[in-house]
């Protein structure tokens, strides 16, 4: 006979209405936090081009390299007698741009967080492995992206295999580090319990360490997100004339600086997005499957 092994929280089953008013609780507790992320983020990037302008007059910039927000506003959406593009051309420009460093970050990013939660999870069920195996990994992460980068691209060529390479190392390290401590995070008590009832290795790590590490890794994620996209952005820098990261590389040889300027802030609100995604989705994954699932914040 099959022994049922419960999670870490056994509780009595909820009655239809406690559930229905849990779900309800729980969703607008994730709006809410949707709603305070947003506003925050508005605020953010307004304070940031006050000072963003302010700095430029203090520090008397030259204007013909120095570009304000107003500036990179006009870039996208006025047309300029000093400019032979269309403003709509502009932005239909460096949205093929994007498309193209988005989909070398993509490669990166999924490819860094694959291999990470493979090994953080052999580190944890097979303890002798992370003995051999983390202290190299930590002394991979003490090398400079700058330097790696080269000897990744002289062993595996221009291509995909190389800006994934580029863009996993980046999200790899800090995630293998978050999410070996997430798994080693697990209250003994909840081990005990699932010992006790015939659990191995396996099941702590699907009932019990799976959703306490959860929290490091949507942190690691949080970090993960816009370094992908600054792999990508390296790679394409160093060793491709495609992309945003090439695109500063041409732009700055013609003296486009708004061109650069626009980049720059283009892949910043990207990065901001994706980040603010990546927070909307860690609200939602933890408070239905997280270590807290079912306890709702009510401030």
């Amino acid at each position: 006979m099959a022994t049922t092994v419960p999670g870490p929280r056994a509780t009595a089953r909820a009655t239809p209405s406690e559930t229905t008013a849990n779900a309800v609780a729980t969703t607008r507790y994730v709006f809410a936090r949707i709603g305070r992320t947003v506003l925050t983020i508005v605020i953010s990037l307004a304070i940031l081009g006050i000072l963003w302008t302010v700095a430029l007059k203090l520090l008397n910039a030259n204007t013909f390299i120095s570009k304000t927000p107003l500036d990179v506003f006009k870039y996208f959406f006025v047309q300029s007698t000093l400019s032979t593009m269309t403003p709509g051309q502009n932005r239909a420009t460096l949205a093929s741009l994007l498309g193209v460093t988005l989909h070398h970050a993509a490669i990166g990013f999924v490819a860094g967080i694959v291999v990470s939660v493979i090994i953080a999870m052999l580190f944890t069920l097979v303890r002798p492995i992370e003995f051999m195996f983390m202290p190299l990994a930590m002394l991979l992460r003490t090398v400079p992206l700058l330097a790696m980068a080269p000897v990744i691209y002289l062993v595996f060529g221009n291509g995909s295999v190389t800006a994934g390479l580029i863009g996993g190392v980046v999200v790899f390290f800090p995630l293998l580090v978050n999410l070996t401590l997430g798994f080693r995070s697990v209250s003994q008590q909840s081990v005990d319990l699932i010992r006790v009832y015939g659990g191995n290795r396996w099941t702590i790590m699907l009932k019990v360490a799976i959703p306490t590490a959860l929290p490091h890794f949507f942190a690691s994620m949080r970090i993960a997100v816009p370094g992908a996209i600054t792999g990508a952005m390296l790679y394409e820098w160093l060793f491709t004339l495609q992309g945003l990261g090439a695109a500063i590389t041409t732009a700055k040889t013609q003296s486009m600086y708004s061109e650069i300027w626009a980049i720059v802030v283009l892949i910043t609100v990207v990065s901001i997005v994706f980040y603010t995604i990546t927070t909307f989705i860690e609200t939602a994954v933890l408070a239905k499957w997280g270590p807290n699932a079912g306890k709702v914040t009510t401030k």
